[in-house]
């Protein structure tokens, strides 16, 4: 197999390279440095290996390859592994390129793009799609990775994207996943390995996984890892599988093969969840399914609507509400609020935790469920349903971007703002964030998230996390 290196260096003066199909990419390239700028002009680039990428840029002069203004430009990889490959990097930009297979890619397991033991490395609107394998491989210890409106699929024998090391051995961190479309793969949409911390995985539409949906692991200690504003459906598996500290707020689920959203303690990974504002429909399995919780501290699901109006709604493991259990056991601490549910309910006894739930008027709940608007219906149980205590971790604005009302916020990932969706209807396609651009940064000025109470904490900690996703957002324009 033939690999294609490109040297990256410091040189004195930035550089600037012109690339066409057919050339030397290898020789053209050469000797690059903070500032220089490699731009390819349109056309399918025919590679017979990886092309290796490494070198430093600065914040103010990054390395960048780019196609020309309006070009379609294709790295085409037929021998095999992954398309291209950035390691011991910083300050790289990567924009407007798709990196594909060749029709042998199922034969030679290609894979996409990975990106290895780098910092400070910007993937915005690339394609990586038509391999076998995981589109997108963030591996190494790597920090503020931003991926950003960029498509990620087929990929039929892996993730859309993989980042960290099984064994928390490396991971990604303080990094940002956001505006992405991902969809058709065999594995994964979304998963990050254990002890991957302080990411903000946001606005991303997911469908059509082998795998999970999305995975938010054991943070090693580290921040939390929040999930935002994300739509996915049609998993094989889980929607939203959480197995240590993670803000999950915003986020429409349904159509999934197993749980909705579950949560499972792996030898005392799981600590420190807020689940709260998220909308769940028409699982296989569990709406939502609270493993592990009784015993853990910092742990919320609030708000949240669960509707599976013939099949299974919420469940949590409460030991009080067994009559059959006579161990002496202190109450938990675990908040446990205003969810609105359509379906079974399982592991707790609603007389003794009244609070737990409300009951749903299942698909009469929403505007259109069987062509996916999740929007609340005018007649509908989730409408000023949510409780406004400060420990319900009420976030700032919803899935469109809409300010919550935080005196009598609605249940579920939508806030009421009048009848008719006024956002983004969900469909296989990136997720109109223009609203919640315009709107980003406003807070909450009334009830829970207004005063002094845990939720105005935890309105003050989202919002410069949403933030950050706007600000890479506008830096794209």
């Amino acid at each position: 197999m033939t690999i294609l290196t490109l040297a990256l260096t410091m040189p004195a003066h930035a550089l600037d390279v012109v690339v066409r199909p057919g050339d030397d990419i290898q020789a053209a390239t050469s000797a690059l440095g903070a500032g220089d700028v490699v731009t390819f002009e349109a056309g399918v680039y025919e590679l017979k290996g990886t092309v290796f990428w490494s070198g430093l840029g600065t914040d103010d002069n990054p390395i960048t390859f780019m196609a020309r203004a309006g070009a379609e430009v294709i790295l085409r990889n037929s021998g095999g592994g992954y398309v291209a490959d950035v390691a011991d990097s910083d300050w790289v930009v990567i924009e407007n390129i798709a990196f594909e297979g060749a029709k042998n890619a199922k034969y030679n397991g290609t894979a996409g793009l990975r990106i290895r033991s780098s910092s400070n490395v910007r993937l915005r609107s690339l394609r990586i799609g038509d391999v076998w394998n995981t589109a997108l491989r963030i591996e190494g210890d790597c920090s503020n990775i931003n991926v950003l409106s960029s498509e990620l699929g087929p990929a039929p024998g892996g993730d859309g994207i993989s980042a960290g090391c099984g064994d928390a051995g490396c991971w990604l961190q303080d990094s940002i996943i956001d505006n992405n479309l991902i969809h058709d793969v065999g594995g994964t949409g979304i998963n990050l390995l254990n002890g991957a911390q302080g990411n903000l995985v946001s606005d991303n539409v997911v469908f059509r996984t082998g795998g999970d949906g999305l995975v938010l692991p054991d943070t090693q200690f580290g921040n939390q890892n929040v999930a935002s504003g994300n739509a996915i459906w049609q998993t094989e598996d889980d929607g939203i599988y959480v197995w240590g500290p993670a803000l999950v707020q915003s986020n429409v689920v349904f159509e999934t093969g197993d749980e909705g959203i579950l949560t499972q303690d792996n030898d005392g990974s799981l600590l420190n969840v807020q689940i709260s504002h998220n909308t769940v429909a028409r699982t296989n399995g569990w709406a939502a399914q609270l493993n592990g919780w009784y015993d853990k501290e910092d742990m919320v699901f609030a708000n949240n609507a669960l509707a599976n109006p013939t099949g299974y709604g919420f469940t949590y493991d409460d030991p009080l509400s067994d009559p059959y259990n006579y161990k002496k056991l202190e109450d938990t601490d675990n908040f446990i609020h205003s969810n609105v549910v359509t379906g079974l309910i399982q592991g707790f006894d609603p007389l003794v935790r009244p609070d737990f739930v409300i009951e749903g008027g299942g698909v009469g709940d929403f505007d259109d469920i069987d062509n996916f608007d999740f929007y609340p219906s005018v007649p509908s149980v989730l409408r000023d349903a949510g409780t406004p205590d400060g420990n319900a971790y009420i976030p700032v604005t919803d899935f469109n971007g809409v300010q919550r009302n935080g005196a009598a916020p609605t249940v579920g990932a939508y806030e009421y703002n009048g009848q008719g969706n006024p956002g983004w209807l969900l469909q296989e396609d990136f997720k109109d964030v223009d609203e919640i651009t315009r709107r980003a940064g406003s807070q909450i000025n009334t009830g829970c998230c207004g005063n002094n109470n845990s939720g105005g904490t935890q309105a003050l900690l989202f919002g410069p996390l949403l933030w950050m996703a706007v600000m890479a957002r506008r830096r794209e324009g």
